[in-house]
């Protein structure tokens, strides 16, 4: 048995985007997790946990092509999502000897993973987690071919086709594990930042009311990494509160990570991008510099989501893809 008892796999074609340094410098400070980034572009770092594999799109499709008897569709390098389910099958051959495989983006950054997913949680849980950003799986045959099942989405239909079905999130494959009493650790311990909002705040879709009732998500708030640790300070009635979270996803950002801040001991996550940190404590100015607000990049950014929604419509209702 491998030291590490996780293997998160990473297949991204392309030039890799710049907020990836970002990425890597997380890595680093979770020594006791392994990645597996397979890539067509050049990675200029070294790490002991990260594994680079120079491949293509082209012959990810070729392997995973040879595990069914129907043609799939994967010549978009984005309809790799709808395939993740099924990354315990096609990556086989890099698994042996993990207790759990899982899948991650790049658009985000890591804080102390194993603070959060324990020895514990690994002989407790099936699955971990329901969401693309990050979703780990019992690397066991059972767990590993649940994608098939008849129940919810049909596999056939989603590896088929050219469109986008978000199969590997809660109303896919998560609707499977749920049906047949997969135990699923469902806590949202992440911070994933609303794309749709130049203010930072969580997506509060798919969360239970329950959760959204004080804590969750507050007016004023800021983000910032420590020491390989990613932390939120918020401004409430009681004065300053303080959370600690596995990660922050950043989706559809234009994320500035200057190098010389992201190998810093700690900088703000704020909507500017990273900004160096001092060792003082945040203030509440600090939440308002930090994570700033403003009416009229609010309306470019809902132009944008307006935009988004119906390029999206478009291409998945009349392109078909």
């Amino acid at each position: 048995m491998k030291k590490n008892k996780i293997c998160l796999i990473i297949p991204y074609f392309g030039k890799l985007p710049s907020y990836s340094n970002l990425f890597f410098e997380s890595v680093k400070f979770n020594p006791d997790v392994d990645f597996l980034l397979l890539t067509d572009d050049t990675v200029n770092v070294n790490l002991q946990n990260l594994k680079v594999v120079n491949t293509t799109l082209e012959k990810v499709r070729d392997r995973a092509q040879t595990l069914f008897d129907f043609k799939i569709e994967l010549t978009q390098a984005y309809k790799l999502c709808d395939f993740r389910p099924a990354y315990g099958l096609i990556f086989k051959e890099y698994l042996e000897g993990y207790k759990f495989w899982g899948h991650c983006d790049l658009d985000m950054v890591f804080g102390n993973i194993k603070h959060f997913i324990t020895d514990d949680m690994l002989d407790q849980y099936d699955k971990i987690y329901q969401f693309g950003h990050l979703s780990l799986y019992k690397n066991v045959d059972k767990v590993n071919n649940e994608f098939r099942e008849n129940f919810g989405m049909n596999y056939r239909k989603v590896f088929s086709t050219k469109i986008n079905m978000v199969f590997d999130e809660i109303g896919g494959i998560q609707q499977k594990f749920n049906h047949d009493g997969f135990k699923t650790y469902k806590s949202w311990d992440f911070f994933d930042i609303d794309p749709w909002h130049y203010h930072i705040k969580r997506v509060t879709s798919h969360v239970p009311a329950a959760l959204l009732v004080g804590g969750f998500d507050y007016e004023s708030e800021c983000l910032y990494w420590e020491n390989g640790h990613v932390y939120r300070v918020a401004q409430t009635s009681d004065g300053l509160r303080k959370d600690e979270f596995i990660y922050a996803h950043f989706q559809k950002r234009s994320f500035s990570t200057p190098i010389d801040v992201i190998k810093t001991d700690s900088f703000y996550l704020s909507n500017n991008g990273c900004i160096a940190k001092n060792s003082d404590l945040v203030s509440s100015d600090k939440i308002v510099l930090y994570n700033q607000s403003s009416k009229v990049k609010e309306l470019c950014v809902s132009y944008s989501k307006f935009k988004y929604i119906w390029k999206r419509r478009f291409n998945k209702y009349l392109l078909k893809k």
